[in-house]
C-alpha cells in the first residue's frame, strides 16, 4: 500500500516513514527508529497535544504541540533534500 499524498505528488510527505519508525521503537530497535522518520515520536505527541489542546483549550499544549510539528519542517526538507526518506 502506498501513500495518497505520494502517489499524488510523485514525491514523500512530511510524515513518511511514522508508522514503520513507531513499530521499530516498539520493537526496541532504536537504529531503525532513526533510519525510518526521528521525528515520529515528537510528531505522534504534538498530534495527541493539538487535539487535546482543542477538546479542552490548553493553550500551552497547542502551542506546543504546533512547534513540534513546525520543527518538522527543516527536518523534513534535509530528509528530502539528502534522499533519506526511504
Amino acid at each position: 500500500m502506498t501513500c495518497l499524498f505520494r502517489a499524488v505528488f510523485r514525491f514523500p510527505c512530511p510524515t513518511c516513514g511514522v508508522t514503520r519508525a513507531m513499530i521499530r521503537l516498539v520493537a526496541l530497535d532504536w537504529q531503525g527508529y532513526v533510519h525510518y522518520n526521528a521525528m515520529a515520536l515528537p510528531l505522534c505527541i504534538a498530534t495527541v497535544l493539538i487535539l487535546v489542546a482543542e477538546k479542552c483549550r490548553i493553550r500551552v499544549a497547542e502551542t506546543v504541540g504546533l512547534v513540534v510539528l513546525f520543527c518538522n519542517i527543516p527536518y523534513y526538507a534535509y530528509r528530502l533534500l539528502n534522499g533519506a526518506i526511504p
